[in-house]
């Protein structure tokens, strides 16, 4: 049994009275302490947010909890909307290399990386948007905020029971492994070319099990075998995953438009860096 003495006192300015909250982070103590950063050492949360209802006739890319694939953490399926179909949610800006954290189940890893396609589009106020710092490679990042003891101090940060969720201060608390910037762009490369890797053979799969169906149904029907093309998943095919190679791509990518990015005289300001 585990026990923790904590004064009283402690506990009210904490906020929370269950002993998992105040037990530290097991999974953690696998890392060096000279790795570990809170992830607000590392990275910012942005809040930039756009009413896409203001222009209804506009189509936008939403980015929900749904449109996320928790078991890579990519985005693959976000709905195309018309400013009109806006759900009250629809509000966080993104941009591209921008990291999307779920906080509604966080523990499910509903956690992506923004792709170019997806630059100053929509996501839902459920989600963090964590932007790296400039020294910080976002596909690293990825990866760190989906690992095992990411997901433990989410879980133990979390309130709520049938639905728990965590705010952007829990997010920006939590402890990551951060190693110097060779080793993330080593560690993100690995990543992709895994994903990539991933996505080829379940396209291959896919192909032969169509193939299948379509001869079984041509022996039924007597018509020569017909097989339909799949397509390929192209949800993660990031033409950059170096930390200089995405410092490159966003210093020309257009800035990202926001309901405060207004200046008095009307014209928009660059928050492309902000």
């Amino acid at each position: 049994m585990k026990t923790l003495l904590r004064s009283r006192r402690e506990l009210e300015l904490a906020g929370r009275w269950d002993i998992d909250f105040h037990l530290p982070p097991e999974g953690i103590a696998r890392y060096p302490n000279q790795l570990l950063h809170r992830v607000e050492d590392v990275a910012d949360i942005v809040k930039g947010k756009r009413d896409p209802s203001r222009d209804p006739e506009v189509v936008f890319q939403y980015i929900d909890i749904a449109s996320v694939d928790v078991t890579v953490g990519t985005i693959t399926n976000p709905q195309e909307l018309e400013g009109t179909e806006a759900p009250s949610r629809a509000r966080k800006v993104v941009r591209a290399f921008d990291v999307i954290v779920s906080t509604c189940r966080p523990t499910r890893g509903a956690i992506a990386v923004v792709p170019l396609s997806l630059h100053d589009q929509i996501a839902s106020t459920a989600f963090s948007i964590v932007r790296a710092h400039p020294g910080v490679n976002p596909f690293y990042l990825h990866f760190a905020l989906r690992l095992p003891s990411t997901l433990e101090q989410f879980r133990k940060w979390s309130t709520g029971s049938s639905y728990p969720a965590i705010l952007d201060g829990d997010v920006l608390k939590t402890l990551i492994p951060v190693p110097a910037p060779e080793i993330q762009d080593m560690i993100a490369a690995r990543v992709v070319a895994a994903f990539q890797d991933r996505a080829k053979s379940i396209h291959a799969a896919n192909v032969v099990w169509n193939s299948i169906l379509s001869d079984i149904d041509g022996t039924l029907t007597g018509r020569p075998e017909q097989i339909v093309q799949i397509e390929t998943d192209d949800t993660m095919q990031f033409e950059a995953f170096t930390l200089s190679a995405v410092q490159a791509v966003l210093a020309r990518l257009p800035a990202i438009r926001t309901d405060d990015a207004i200046s008095a005289n009307g014209n928009e300001l660059d928050l492309l860096n902000q």
